[in-house]
């Protein structure tokens, strides 16, 4: 961050399983994690270097100023460990990189008390529009909410999402990636579409620590916002929290 910025460290409690979604070549066993984030909101990492950044002494600092072997150190501690590391940018935004550690045995967990969750209730025919700009992850997101019984649509930016819903203002909810190309992000799309529909219920998506993605800027009190990688059980109980008010009102 040459100019100064943020920094935010986050951790969570997560569970990877098969329903993440994702499209990601992870070699990872299910179960229980503990997610450490660091986020910053520096330059962000060029899209044609991401994946390289954790191969063994690539390096774009000059010569004698680094070996590049950090971040490749990293990845494999993690995957020693039995984790994995991700990481997450865009450039004038910031970079997120997380570290899935494996969580230890908790006996007082066991599958009759994953089996207790609350039972989703059916749609209703409810419209949804999709925002999100990587394709693996709206064709996802689409056959998950198309399976439950939604009614969905798709746009791959804020700007193509706002042109949608000026045509079409009847969608019951949006679900949004925060950070995206064009004019418009997640939560300054939200922000327009409100101005047209006050109560329209947004559910937020994000790879970056949820904290540096909200900061200032107007999100409600009552959003959800959900941090990728995201399980399908989890979206799905998020939209019908959301939808569920609009069922029952008469």
């Amino acid at each position: 961050m040459p100019d100064g910025g943020k920094l935010t460290i986050e951790t969570a409690n997560v569970r990877v399983d098969n329903d993440y979604v994702e499209i990601r070549d992870e070699n990872i066993e299910p179960g229980r994690y503990v997610m450490l984030a660091v986020t910053d909101t520096g330059s962000g990492i060029p899209a044609d270097i991401l994946d390289k950044v954790f191969d063994p002494f690539f390096t774009t600092k000059e010569p004698g100023a680094g070996s590049g072997l950090g971040l490749s150190m990293i990845e494999g501690f993690m995957r020693q460990s039995g984790g994995m590391a991700r990481v997450y940018s865009e450039p004038n935004v910031g970079t997120t990189f997380k570290l899935f550690f494996k969580a230890g045995a908790d006996k007082r967990e066991s599958g009759a008390s994953r089996k207790s969750e609350t039972k989703l209730a059916e749609p209703a025919g409810e419209r949804i529009l999709v925002v999100e700009d990587e394709p693996g992850v709206l064709h996802v997101l689409v056959n998950i909410l198309s399976k439950a019984g939604y009614e969905v649509e798709s746009a791959s930016s804020g700007d193509d999402a706002l042109e949608k819903f000026i045509g079409d203002p009847s969608y019951d909810l949006i679900l949004t990636d925060i950070v995206m190309p064009g004019t418009l992000q997640g939560t300054t799309l939200a922000k327009e579409l409100r101005k047209r529909s006050p109560q329209l219920p947004i559910v937020f998506m994000s790879g970056y620590a949820s904290e540096a993605t909200v900061h200032g800027n107007g999100l409600r009190p009552d959003d959800i916002r959900l941090m990728k990688p995201v399980r399908s059980a989890d979206l799905l109980k998020a939209i019908d929290s959301l939808l569920l008010p609009m069922r029952s009102a008469p």
